[in-house]
């Protein structure tokens, strides 16, 4: 751990940058704050001109996400992905000749949600598909370049969709996942991507109260993303059923539907984690504020009547 931390701090003060900036005569950074007119790193010793000083953007925006997670739980986001063979085609009347198909909705939603959270440290994702059987792709991870390239890999060959069968898999992982990280995952995302489709496997009449009851055990936040609009409508009253909130994408500006998605998101984790002080808390922080009372009665010195 030390060693991860020594990323985050400058070599001088030993404290969090707060300002830095690179020496580009010899590439290490330093908080500006703590050079004088000579590199403080040994090895180089010149003399500092201000115009070898670049302020490094890059250190700045790591350093705050580390910052951050010292402040937030991590959240964790576990994504259900439909890769059924229907996800080849688009809502037109001619697939293959007129519009993008749903596949296409899907990795460009996952390849901009992706570049958000790329290297967050506050953010830990897993990616699973599903058709008639469920496959996890990575486990909880820190997003980099290496997931962008696992989305170029991805292939739409199932030919039924077994969707409740999936989330109840899902719902699996994270009750594991919950009990090896104890309150280190605090209300975890479930995120489905679908066209709808739930051709095998039991129905959703049948599972429904036994999702609700389990998800809302597990203190889980469920979305579902529908992709065209085939299926729109029994999406919609699944999530009813199973009280997920419904999302709807079906082409345009994916960038703006991300970041619409992933702000949504940002607000609950914030709402979640505002601490709202009740009558209770007000009455104990008077009490706090009191001065201290002895544990023992203190000693009574009384005046004896001395008879004449």
């Amino acid at each position: 751990m030390a060693a991860s931390v020594d990323r985050f701090t400058c070599q001088v003060c030993k404290q969090l940058y707060k300002n830095p900036v690179v020496h580009r005569t010899c590439g290490f950074s330093f908080d500006r704050e703590c050079i004088g007119k000579q590199c403080p790193r040994k090895e180089c010793g010149q003399i500092i001109n201000e115009e070898n000083l670049t302020v490094n953007y890059a250190l700045l925006k790591i350093v705050d996400e580390y910052r951050l997670s010292l402040e937030l739980p991590l959240t964790y986001y576990l994504i259900l992905l439909d890769t059924s063979s229907s996800m080849w085609y688009s809502d037109s009347l001619l697939p293959f000749a007129l519009g993008a198909s749903r596949l296409t909705y899907a990795t460009q939603f996952l390849n901009d949600f992706f570049k958000l959270k790329m290297n967050s440290m506050t953010d830990k994702i897993s990616l699973y598909t599903f058709d008639t059987s469920t496959t996890m792709k990575f486990d909880f991870e820190t997003i980099d370049e290496t997931h962008l390239q696992l989305l170029e890999d991805l292939k739409f060959e199932g030919k039924d969709t077994a969707l409740f069968d999936s989330i109840d898999f899902c719902l699996d992982k994270l009750d594991k996942t919950q009990k090896i990280l104890g309150n280190q995952i605090s209300a975890p995302y479930l995120i489905v991507i679908t066209d709808g489709g739930n051709n095998f496997g039991q129905r959703e009449s049948k599972r429904a109260t036994e999702v609700v009851w389990r998800t809302k055990k597990l203190h889980i936040t469920g979305h579902f993303i529908q992709l065209g609009d085939k299926n729109r409508k029994k999406t919609r009253r699944i999530c009813q059923f199973i009280e997920y909130k419904y999302n709807h994408f079906k082409g345009g500006n994916v960038k703006e539907f991300v970041n619409s998605f992933t702000n949504s998101i940002t607000t609950e984790i914030r709402a979640r984690n505002v601490r709202i002080e009740t009558p209770a808390d007000a009455a104990i922080q008077m009490i706090n504020q009191l001065p201290e009372v002895p544990n023992t009665a203190p000693k009574i010195m009384f005046r004896q009547n001395v008879l004449a």
